[in-house]
């Protein structure tokens, strides 16, 4: 077997395109997928090191302008459609920042089911503001530090993760997983 000119292996059809250097000597994807489950360099020395620095630095970004808010799908599974999207935003900013937040920033930012379209959303945007990293910042500071947030306890979830980490799955169970 050789490579083409496109760098793809020959006599591999269903991988004409890829690059050859993400294929192993069989032509699989295994080298492929052990390369994209690297995780990338740590933000930060630990969790909470990443939340005192990126919360008040996303926190003043904000603008506390709502659109966010306003675009969020869950505001209406969380009653809070007739709320001040600048009152539930600011407290966005303080939770972020690790101060306590009134009861509906805490409510909208529980119920945050990572939509993305606050994104969007987000004339801050270009500035540098994620507004989803904001408001999960917000959410997990909520339950750590303010704790307005009850933390969830599942006694299944260690044993689960524990066990699937002890399965030694092979390359191709790797693939058909991940």
């Amino acid at each position: 077997m050789g490579l083409t000119q496109n760098g793809s292996w020959l006599g591999r059809d269903r991988f004409a395109g890829w690059p050859a250097d993400n294929l192993d000597e069989k032509g699989t994807r295994a080298h492929f997928v052990r390369a994209m489950t690297r995780l990338p360099p740590a933000r930060a020395q630990t969790t909470e090191a990443f939340l005192m620095q990126s919360g008040p630095e996303l926190a003043a970004l904000c603008t506390e302008c709502g659109a966010c808010f306003n675009a969020c799908p869950m505001v209406d599974y969380v009653n809070l459609r007739g709320a001040d999207p600048r009152i539930v935003t600011g407290g966005l900013r303080r939770l972020a920042s690790g101060e306590a937040a009134p009861e509906e920033t805490v409510a909208w930012v529980g119920a945050c089911t990572k939509s993305g379209q606050c994104v969007d959303a987000c004339p801050q945007k270009a500035v540098g503001l994620d507004a989803m990293l904001l408001v999960r910042i917000a959410k997990q500071r909520a339950i750590n530090e303010t704790r307005q947030l009850p933390a969830r306890q599942d006694p299944s979830y260690f044993p689960r993760i524990k066990t699937f980490a002890r399965l030694q799955l092979s390359d191709e169970e790797l693939e058909k997983w991940l």
